[in-house]
């Protein structure tokens, strides 16, 4: 354990904070993470049209609901690389000093990010003029890369032009509002001409557009690599094993996933509503699943310590962290008990996240158990709700499973911590009565 922390301390742990701390990573994952709210809305409208029984589907299109039922979701998760760009954007301009500029770069933004989607005009038959069209594929998931890239590059332009000064100066007494609308003109000009030159350059190659080259270069080929059971164990014990050496793993892991888990929900959405198989099995549901409780899925281990506890020390223990438990915050208990640093609960933090990705691995391979669609819901949804939004009632009575798996073990390791906190508190009362 002490080479163990040691080499952790020297060559893991640095790195890991200094990417934590990063900026780009965190205006990254603060803006991915604010798209949580329409993500819900949107599924929840995609999950009540995509109820598999007959009579409902029945109903549905009978009465017109099935088409009111989509609106939301074409406009919510079919559209997610727009509202990404302007929050990714808005929330680096407040990371990099510069919060009262949050709204104009986010604006623009938005506006190159469009800028780099393939029009098509066309003139229908009998039409008087033509027609442009946009390939809403390019403002979904398909662009959630080129929305975090054109993100960095129009905060970084902008920020870079108005350090330098390059800006409209209006008079003393015109109001702010005004004033800082004409702060826009300048970078905004040179950032969209810088985009559609960008756009140009694409047009003329067999990628046609940037998106497409970013989404054939760059995305899919990360989507595939992090989409592998063999990756997706590695990722896991990574951020364990920062937990468990007091860094926050999540906040360490997640943000570099988001945008990934973000491009499996289109075609996951799909794919569910169509009645096929889950096509992306590694999203952030199957991280939750490792979770359940917090950080090395001790919801178990709280319930084994608030059931077996014989020491008062863990008897008060379990009381206090039960109900943050059951809401998936465990940073009492990891920072309480504590967990981090603990040699005798090295192994089951570490290792449970990753028997539970095994077996629930195994269960959905096989079909027993289905496959979570992915979506974005608040961490603190309790178990088998957010199972059953996840599109399955199979998948919502695994997370049941997993939680008694928890308690398995778990189970003998607190048995140690329990014996030893129950003899050095019997010991301190024989003292107490000697004196």
């Amino acid at each position: 354990m002490k080479a163990l922390q040691g080499f952790m301390e020297k060559h893991f742990i640095p790195v890991a904070t200094r990417i934590s701390a990063n900026k780009w990573i965190q205006s990254i994952s603060r803006g991915t993470m604010s798209l949580m709210g329409i993500i819900i809305v949107g599924a929840i409208f995609s999950l009540l049209n995509s109820i598999g029984i007959p009579a409902y589907q029945t109903f549905l299109k009978g009465t017109g609901l099935a088409n009111f039922l989509s609106f939301v979701p074409a406009v919510t998760i079919n559209a997610i690389a727009l509202y990404m760009v302007f929050l990714i954007a808005y929330q680096a301009a407040h990371m990099f000093g510069k919060p009262e500029l949050g709204v104009n770069v986010g604006v623009i933004a938005l506006v190159s990010f469009l800028t780099l989607v393939p029009l098509q005009i066309k003139t229908p038959k009998g039409a008087l003029q033509a027609i442009t069209f946009m390939n809403v594929d390019y403002i979904g998931s398909r662009g959630a890369f080129t929305a975090i890239i054109t993100a960095m590059i129009v905060t970084t332009v902008y920020l870079w032009i108005v350090k330098k000064n390059w800006v409209i100066h209006m008079p003393d007494g015109v109001p702010s509002q005004v004033s800082k609308s004409f702060t826009d003109i300048i970078p905004a000009f040179v950032i969209l001409a810088l985009f559609a030159l960008i756009r140009w350059g694409f047009s003329a190659t067999s990628y046609v557009s940037a998106t497409d080259f970013i989404y054939k270069i760059l995305q899919t080929p990360i989507e595939n690599l992090t989409g592998s059971l063999p990756s997706f164990i590695i990722l896991i014990i990574l951020a364990q094993l920062l937990w468990f050496f007091g860094i926050h793993g999540s906040f360490t892991i997640l943000p570099i996933l988001m945008p990934i888990w973000i491009g499996y929900i289109n075609s996951n959405m799909a794919a569910y509503h169509a009645g096929r198989p889950i096509p992306h099995m590694f999203n952030i549901e199957m991280y939750n699943m490792l979770a359940i409780g917090g950080a090395g899925g001790t919801l178990g281990f709280v319930i084994v310590m608030l059931l077996f506890a014989k020491s008062q020390q863990y008897k008060k223990m379990a009381r206090l962290v039960i109900l943050p438990g059951l809401v998936n915050i465990n940073e009492p208990l990891i920072f309480g008990l504590p967990i981090i640093l603990n040699p005798v609960l090295f192994i089951p933090f570490v290792f449970t996240p990753v028997l539970i990705l095994l077996l629930g691995y195994a269960l959905m391979v096989t079909g027993i158990v289905g496959v979570p669609i992915g979506l974005f819901l608040p961490a603190s949804t309790p178990i088998v709700i957010s199972g059953i939004m996840q599109g399955s009632w199979t998948y919502a009575v695994w997370q049941v499973v997993a939680v008694l798996i928890s308690c398995l073990t778990y189970y003998p390791f607190f048995k140690i911590l329990d014996k030893t906190a129950l003899e050095d508190e019997t010991n301190a009362a024989l003292l107490k009565e000697a004196d």
